[in-house]
């Protein structure tokens, strides 16, 4: 049996576990009213679901935020025990144990890894620029075949109420993070196990294959939710060597590592957003960061801070110290611009005040020395903390700004024009090119909707050609009441910054289906003449990428029998986009965060034959 966050379960795999508690307070209401019920009875801040929407997740889930989540912090003076019983109470159901059996093992040998194929799909954006497009040379899908796509498998994530580890597929070989921490290397076609790894914490971030001339091996770089490394023999999931990236106990791994050469590029988020929270908290001393470390050795070659070290600035209205500047997490993969030997990235607001020039911004690291050749800030003097969702006056909720940071990586291409542009979108709603031969100058600026926390552009946008296809969620939070609200996909001229066309995200919500919404706010996956976009709802969507016409889309909200004898069933679309490979598309679907449709499903599709 596997053992999770300090819980040992005994049973069979699968079961529920049946708990005894000691005598401290197992209260789950009298926990709720103590450290829950100032936030989630009346929430003022869209990202915080109300009491009942928690009855979606699982105890499972719930527990792990908790413990390791966005939660953590308000879950720190609680015992597992306690934590347990807040879990099933806020539920309404038990605790269960994690399974381990029921996955197929491969009797086949793991084919040898060509990283070198058209079908592959590496990491999250699918190149060093993350284009997140595939061309008609690696995927048999386009505008005359993805109605013939049908569902081959589909894999259940153990006890989860979200979907959002992206798969990599490489020679057929799908290599997929989890929940619970573990990795899988899977057969495409029939979702057998060639080798599972158990890292101890969720893996999120997409998994990136790499080659190594010095190990003489293909590799496998994952970064657990953690903020911890684990480099793998891809071939058979044994690991090679592994390390810390930031030490601030706060740090975390969201945006998923991107390899160049023998180097490893880390973006470094944080939770500090969330412990700010609690009153006691000395806020804040978190900073965006990015570390290089040699992909052979472990070596940490360079590792750097977007701002200076936090000094203490003022105290707040319980007399405790405030620290600034901080903040700033970069919570993407980072894009790399090899002939300039530059790695992008975009950083999300400040936690306090005086706010830093470094957030909100791309910024352009040197891929040799870590050094910062530019800063472009897109909204500045931007702080805010998850305190501000309590209400304005808690001491560590900085004078809360629009906290529309750019989560969306950066994307750099050579236009048909011959100019080279580094292009950016903010949660604002606002998309930017800029100029990486004069420090990031501003070529043009295109707003594309009113924007707010939750998007505004959110994961993840796509380009071929000259054309950026940007999707827009638009959902709450609205920063200009003057902006009408433009939830769908837009294609902007990325030599000019116009709107070539906007198709409006089509309306599938039914009325009274709780956390519904029909919003693009995941990423967007383009091959020769589709763009595929994912919508809140649970819908997918194939737009035309000529002129944005609706041409085929699906509901993943259903149940699904899957391959690992895990429930699993379909909900809202957030975090991660369809991946093309080959005859295949694979999709997640779940993402209860943000009071959204939980599920738990990771879903193959194949062009029938």
């Amino acid at each position: 049996m596997k053992k999770r966050v300090g819980l040992i379960f005994g049973l069979v795999a699968g079961s529920v576990m049946s708990l005894s508690y000691a005598a401290e307070n197992l209260d789950g209401e009298g926990l709720y009213n103590q450290y829950c019920a100032m936030c989630h009875t009346a929430p003022q801040d869209g990202r915080t679901p109300q009491r009942d929407a928690l009855r979606n997740y699982t105890a499972n889930s719930v527990f792990s935020a908790l413990t390791q989540g966005i939660m953590a912090a308000q879950g720190a003076a609680l015992s597992n025990e306690q934590k347990i019983a807040l879990a099933e109470h806020l539920t309404g159901v038990q605790m269960q144990a994690d399974t381990v059996a029921g996955l197929a093992r491969c009797e086949q040998p793991m084919p040898a890894l060509d990283l070198s194929l058209a079908s592959n799909w590496n990491g999250w954006g699918n190149g060093d620029s993350n284009p997140r497009f595939q061309s008609a040379q690696g995927t048999r899908i386009s505008a005359d075949t993805i109605a013939d796509l049908e569902l081959v498998w589909a894999f259940g994530l153990d006890n989860a109420s979200v979907a959002r580890a992206q798969p990599s597929v490489i020679s057929d070989v799908m290599f997929m993070g989890s929940t619970t921490g573990t990795v899988y290397a899977m057969d495409i076609a029939t979702g057998c196990a060639y080798w599972t790894y158990d890292a101890p914490l969720e893996v999120r971030a997409a998994v990136t294959i790499s080659w190594s001339d010095r190990l003489n091996a293909p590799v496998a770089v994952i970064a657990d939710v953690s903020n911890h490394l684990h480099i793998l023999d891809a071939g058979n999931g044994e690991l090679i060597w592994e390390s810390d990236v930031d030490p601030h106990p706060t740090a975390r791994s969201t945006g998923s590592p991107v390899v160049h050469g023998d180097r490893i590029f880390v973006p470094v988020s944080s939770a500090e957003v969330s412990l700010a929270g609690r009153p006691d908290h000395h806020c804040c001393t978190f900073r965006g960061n990015v570390a290089a470390f040699d992909l052979n050795t472990g070596e940490k070659v360079w590792h750097t801070y977007i701002m200076e070290e936090p000094t203490q600035v003022g105290v707040n209205s319980l007399g405790n110290p405030v620290m600034a500047p901080s903040g700033a997490p970069i919570w993407q993969a980072p894009s790399m611009d090899v002939e300039r030997g530059v790695v992008y990235a975009g950083s999300g607001q400040n936690y306090t005040r005086p706010a830093s020039d470094s957030s909100d911004a791309v910024i352009a690291f040197d891929m040799q020395s870590g050094d910062i050749r530019w800063i472009h800030q897109t909204t500045a003097d931007d702080a805010f903390t998850m305190a501000c969702a309590m209400g304005r006056a808690h001491p560590n909720c900085p004078d809360a700004g629009p906290d529309v940071d750019i989560g969306a990586p950066i994307v750099t291409t050579t236009l048909s024009n011959g100019r080279d542009i580094v292009v950016a979108g903010t949660k604002g709603a606002v998309v930017v090119g800029l100029d990486p031969d004069r420090q990031g100058e501003l070529l043009w600026s295109t707003r594309v909707g009113r924007g707010g926390a939750l998007g505004g552009i959110h994961w993840g946008m796509t380009f071929y050609g000259d054309t950026l296809f940007v999707p827009v969620s638009d959902r709450g939070g609205v920063n200009d009441a003057a902006v009408i609200s433009q939830p769908g996909l837009h294609a902007i001229d990325m030599k000019t910054g116009d709107v070539l066309w906007y198709a409006p995200a089509p309306e599938r919500c039914v009325e009274g289906v709780q956390g519904c919404m029909d919003a693009y706010s995941g990423p967007v996956t383009s091959t020769d003449g589709l763009v595929i976009a994912s919508s809140l709802s649970g819908y997918l969507f194939a737009h035309d990428a000529a002129t944005g016409e609706l041409l085929w889309e699906m509901n993943t909200v259903q149940d699904y029998p899957t391959i690992n004898g895990v429930a699993a069933r379909g909900g809202s679309i957030d975090a991660t986009g369809p991946v093309l490979s080959g005859d295949y598309m694979i999709v997640s679907t779940g993402y209860a965060t943000f009071s959204q449709m939980p599920g738990n499903a990771v879903l193959v599709f194949r062009v029938r034959q």
